[in-house]
């Protein structure tokens, strides 16, 4: 899941992730959090924009199962996928800071936000509709936003979240069987927003996490139920964005996007080990968002343009200007990522803070409202 911390603070944070090189997983710590004083959260060369959540249930024929966003209120809102497009935005209340983080399953969608006393809650919403209203993760004081995923070689029902802590090191939770195992520290020290992405293949369904280190380089750490590989850099180029994975793609962590020092747009792919390459015809004024078919990231001139992916070698196209100004991150996902219609939505917020989508493209037409209050 990609996203942006809107309310960030400058830093230049001055110690780097140590890289772990032991071929065994290390098991997570149970100690509770340090006690030490807050860092200054993030950095000011990531784009500062509020991003739209996609809740996602990788298991469903049409994975998107709905949109979370911050009300300009403060509020969470909610958004369930309805026909071609979405539902109106509902208030689910609260105050929240920063982006919410979203999951659907057969049960509902979950939903995990940072609380204005830096308190991590959790909401739900049934098929239905109903809310369960919010209920506290307690044991950690997080200093960034929540990142949230369903693992696949887990209990069914199981939800992992991960937070940055007070120290600045990534910290994660398990809720199994409907109830929260506990905090548990990944160490390290990160300047960006957590990056979650299910890796499908012979090591098993375990999580990837992606995240910047305070020398700006990207780290990786693999976590399965009994432990974690330790972070370990992806080469030693510098980035200037969140990381970004092909969200609604269910083999989602081989390759990963990031903005570069350069403001151009850059990937990595992990699967066969080819080094960071740019992709070039536009200058990133955004984080970056990225189906199965195609990228997408706001210019210099704040419309959204779109890089799709040639369906039969997967190289990128060039971009192509989507008309209509955003004054947002983008999200997109792809209708049917399993082999059923390829159909691409892209959603972001327009000028006049209202959540819209467009649909159908590339190309794209005009974007369409999600009706309901305005968002942050």
């Amino acid at each position: 899941m990609q996203r942006s911390s809107w309310l960030r603070r400058a830093v230049r944070a001055g110690v780097a992730l140590v890289a772990v090189t032991s071929a065994l997983p290390l098991a997570l710590s149970a100690a509770g959090p340090a006690t030490a004083a807050a860092p200054p959260a993030y950095a000011a060369d990531l784009p500062n924009l509020s991003t739209p959540q996609v809740a996602y249930d990788r298991l469903a024929n049409q994975t998107a199962q709905g949109v979370a966003v911050r009300g300009s209120d403060g509020a969470l809102l909610y958004a369930a996928r309805s026909g071609s497009g979405f539902a109106a935005l509902q208030s689910l209340g609260g105050f929240i800071v920063g982006d919410p983080s979203a999951v659907a399953t057969s049960n509902g969608t979950d939903l995990f936000v940072r609380g204005g006393d830096n308190q991590v809650y959790a909401n739900h919403v049934a098929p239905s509709g109903a809310v369960s209203g919010y209920s506290v993760v307690s044991g950690l004081t997080v200093t960034g936003e929540i990142e949230s995923i369903v693992p696949a070689d887990e209990p069914t029902g199981t939800v992992r979240i991960f937070a940055r802590g007070p120290e600045g090191a990534v910290w994660t939770n398990v809720r199994r069987g409907g109830s929260w195992v506990g905090w548990s520290s990944l160490g390290g020290f990160i300047t960006s927003d957590i990056t979650a992405g299910r890796l499908i293949g012979p090591i098993g369904g375990n999580v990837r996490i992606f995240v910047r280190g305070s020398d700006n380089r990207v780290y990786l750490n693999q976590i399965s139920p009994t432990g974690a590989s330790g972070f370990q850099a992806i080469d030693n180029m510098r980035v200037t964005s969140n990381i970004a994975i092909r969200d609604s793609d269910p083999i989602n962590a081989l390759a990963i996007f990031a903005r570069g020092e350069d403001n151009r747009v850059y990937t990595r792919d992990l699967f066969s080990g080819t080094p960071w390459k740019p992709l070039d015809g536009v200058t990133a004024t955004s984080d970056i968002a990225v189906t199965s078919r195609a990228l997408y990231v706001r210019g210099g001139d704040n419309a959204v343009y779109v890089n799709p992916q040639n369906s039969g070698n997967g190289a990128y196209m060039g971009f192509q200007r989507v008309d209509g100004s955003v004054t947002g991150n983008p999200a997109a996902f792809t209708l049917q990522p399993n082999g059923g219609p390829t159909t691409q939505y892209l959603l972001a917020r327009q000028p006049n803070n209202t959540l819209a989508f467009t649909t159908g493209g590339p190309p794209f037409a005009g974007y369409s409202p999600v009706s309901g209050p305005t968002i942050d």
